[in-house]
């Protein structure tokens, strides 16, 4: 046991937080799931700042009304924000993260917000969690461009993208036995640390088959299930834990995936980004923008 829980010491989380609800419900998602005695949670916000030059300019042209208005707007969002990242902080010493273990990192905004959540991520990170929307002018952050420039630039690590409130501990995982997906399993089992956690690897073959087909397909993957099961089990979780199930998908296979999540119950939806042929072009609107769309309840991970 001392060695299971040696392994899976250091593990560092960066939250993209803006201060909105959903950031908050980005925290009580990595409180409520992750294992609280061996995690570092980093909430990482970027403001925009008025520059230098826009501060001389309102002296030099006696702008000091207007500048007046824009500097209580500047104090009201520093409030806001610093009220939001005190009750994240609540959220995780609740959930038993040790204070020492929450950082608070506001920087001015210096490449654009993606480019500087993609370089915070480069410091040592496991994983980026992010609310599905921010506030109002950063807009849709799931179906606008924040998240998708991101899948394209994060490699390595996952990302975590928080959708609603709904906290089963229930996850669906999209298997389909490839390197890729079973890295992507060896991920996830060190980021989990609910003892209660429901995992179901679902195994998607489209199209009707035959009995003896679907027999030969069932044959093919239950290996991998296995040893992707193991990697769980050696993580912590129990096998009564885990379940697989392969569906078939005779329409679209995003609207068949999350339409399994719904129905059956679950609130996080797990896919690999590489090396599955049907996930292929995941940043494109054929598959990723469709699951994001439909998901909307949903949590979604990344994992490469």
């Amino acid at each position: 046991m001392e060695e299971r829980d040696d392994s899976r010491r250091g593990l560092r989380i960066l939250i993209a937080f803006d201060g909105s609800d959903l950031a908050l419900e980005a925290v009580k998602y990595v409180a409520n799931l992750m294992p609280a005695k061996y995690t570092e949670v980093v909430l990482f916000h970027i403001e925009t700042r008025m520059t230098s030059s826009f501060w001389q300019v309102e002296h030099d042209m006696d702008f000091r009304f207007s500048g007046g208005n824009i500097r209580a707007c500047i104090a009201a969002q520093h409030k806001r924000i610093n009220a939001a990242m005190e009750k994240a902080q609540s959220i995780l010493t609740e959930a038993g993260f040790d204070p020492d273990s929450i950082s608070k990192k506001i920087q001015a905004k210096n490449l654009g917000i993606v480019n500087d959540i993609f370089r915070e991520s480069h410091e040592g990170y496991h994983a980026v969690v992010l609310g599905r929307k921010g506030e109002s002018k950063i807009k849709d952050m799931l179906l606008g461009s924040v998240p998708n420039k991101l899948l394209k630039k994060i490699q390595g690590i996952p990302m975590i993208i928080v959708g609603g409130a709904v906290r089963q501990n229930r996850i669906l995982v999209s298997f389909d036995g490839s390197k890729e997906v079973m890295r992507a399993v060896r991920s996830m089992s060190a980021l989990i640390g609910a003892s209660d956690c429901k995992i179901a690897f679902y195994h998607v073959i489209q199209g009707k088959r035959s009995p003896a087909e679907e027999d030969n397909a069932r044959k093919h993957i239950e290996p991998m299930i296995n040893k992707a099961k193991e990697c769980l089990v050696d993580a912590g979780l129990s096998f009564n834990q885990i379940s697989f199930e392969m569906i078939d998908a005779p329409q679209d296979l995003s609207t068949r995936i999350v339409e399994k999540a719904n129905h059956d119950g679950y609130d996080t939806i797990v896919i690999g980004r590489r090396g599955l042929s049907v996930y292929q072009d995941f940043v494109s609107r054929r598959v990723g923008e469709k699951i994001f769309q439909q998901a909307q309840h949903l949590t979604v991970w990344v994992l490469s």
